[in-house]
Parts: structure tokens; sequence; C-alpha cells
């Protein structure tokens, strides 16, 4: 989510400037512009300093900041975006590798985390390269490096570094093979992990294909930006907080789509 907030603030600065067509404006300048131009926009803005901290914050310090859901879909509509889900689905990363190849990426990572991440890459009359020698040359990728150098992604089929030939492989197949050989799975905290029904050291109970892809525990609650497919539960006055819907596992408590007084009560954020 941080990831996502940081672009898109990033964006509608970069935007502000196009529409100045000016060059090298102040932070303070663009965010007096868009706190002005959203007011037109849709009737009501944050101030000029708040999207000032925004970009500090998010941008230049790498920093996470809350910003509350009508001006994330405020800022996504400026954008051309229905709204900020809408940016956080379609929102395309393009890197220039050179004059004849362009990369291009998509990233969903609600956890911010390498597992449940999805990337699908595009190339545009793309000579043969060296992947090692292109890894080197642009490091600055980074995890989508890390990425490339297990395979690259070219529609749904994966090839491998060091295969020629292309292998269809994608997340519902690996989850599916998992599945099939593991008919358990036990809740180690975060998330639930497939197992073979013969292990003991675990509490094992029947796998749920859903809850292995779906079910994580937010353990970073500071980080939730949105109320949308979230949801809490509440025992013994401890709050915690899930990506999917049904019971906690650690308690048993019922869950219960989030609501804004329960994001602003229970988690903490500065503004």
């Amino acid at each position: 989510m941080y990831e996502k907030k940081k672009t898109l603030v990033k964006t509608a600065f970069e935007q502000a400037e196009k529409e100045l067509k000016k060059e090298n404006v102040s932070k303070n300048y663009l965010a007096g512009y868009l706190s002005t131009h959203f007011e037109g926009l849709f009737g009501s803005a944050k101030t000029d300093k708040m999207f000032e901290r925004y970009y500090t914050d998010l941008v230049q310090k790498n920093k996470n900041r809350y910003i509350d859901e009508i001006t994330l879909d405020q800022l996504s509509k400026y954008l051309g975006y229905k709204d900020y889900e809408d940016f956080c689905k379609n929102f395309i990363f393009t890197k220039k590798i050179n004059d004849s190849t362009t990369l291009k990426f998509s990233i969903d990572d609600e956890e911010q985390s390498l597992k449940g991440t999805n990337f699908s890459f595009t190339l545009f009359n793309s000579p043969v390269f060296n992947l090692q020698e292109f890894l080197t040359k642009q490091s600055n990728l980074g995890i989508i490096g890390a990425i490339l150098c297990g395979g690259l992604f070219v529609g749904n089929k994966m090839y491998k570094a060091d295969e020629k030939k292309p292998e269809i492989e994608t997340n519902r197949n690996r989850l599916g093979l998992l599945v099939a050989t593991k008919q358990c799975m036990y809740w180690n905290g975060k998330e639930y992990v497939p197992e073979d029904c013969n292990q003991t050291k675990n509490n094992l109970i029947a796998i749920d294909p859903k809850k292995v892809a779906n079910f994580k525990k937010i353990t970073q609650p500071d980080t939730i930006s949105s109320i949308k497919n979230i949801w809490y539960s509440k025992y013994q006055n401890e709050v915690e907080f899930f990506t999917d819907n049904g019971i906690n596992p650690e308690n048993g408590s019922d869950l219960r789509p989030l609501t804004p007084y329960i994001l602003e009560k229970y988690t903490v954020r500065e503004e």
C-alpha cells in the first residue's frame, strides 16, 4: 500500500508540473496548485501544507503516511482513473531500456512482500540481450530484477534464465499443485500454510485453497489506507485485522467488515 500511495502522490505532482508548463517548480508551489485545483474540481480539498507533507514523507523521506480515502480517490481521478482502487489495478510503470526496447510492468502487492505479488512484463521490439548483463546495468529495478533473475514473464508464459523453452506457469496452477499434494493446512500466525496431513507438529485442519491464497493477517495496521476488503476482530479488547472474511484463527472470534471508526481508533498514524 505504501508504494502505491507514494507512486500516486509522485505522479500527481509530476502531472501538476506538466500542466503548469514550468520546470523545477518547488513542491510548495505544486502543492498549492493541487489544493486550489482540487477545490475547483471536487468542491473540497486538503490544504497546500497537507499535500506538501504527503510529498515530503512518501516521496522524499520514503516514509509511510496516512491519506484519507477521499483524497486518494481525488488524486486518482485527477490522473484519469475512476478511483484509488482503479489506479492500483491499472497504473502501468514504464522503464525505457534503450531506443528499441521498453519494459512495462504492473505491480499488485497489497502486503508489500514478494509472496503473493503479481508481476506482468511486456517487451516491444526487443533484441536478444544478456539477462545477467541487463540486470547489472538496471540494478535500480530492485525487486523486479530479483524476479527477472528467476524468470521472465511474457503474457502467461515463464521463460527461465537457464532454459530455452517456455514453461506455462500461473499462480492458480501452482496453488492447485500444492493443494493436490497437501490436503491439510495450519495457521503460522500470519497466514495458512499447506501441510501433509500426517505431520503432527502443527494443529492441522482440512485445506481451504481460498484461505491459503487470500486469508492473511495484517501485521502492520498503520499501513491500512482504506476500509475496502479489510476485516477485523475484537477479542479481550485487542483488535486484529485480516484480508478476508471468516474467523480469527487464534481466538475463534468472528471477523467483521472494517469501519472508518475502527480504522481511526485502533490504527496508529500521524497527520
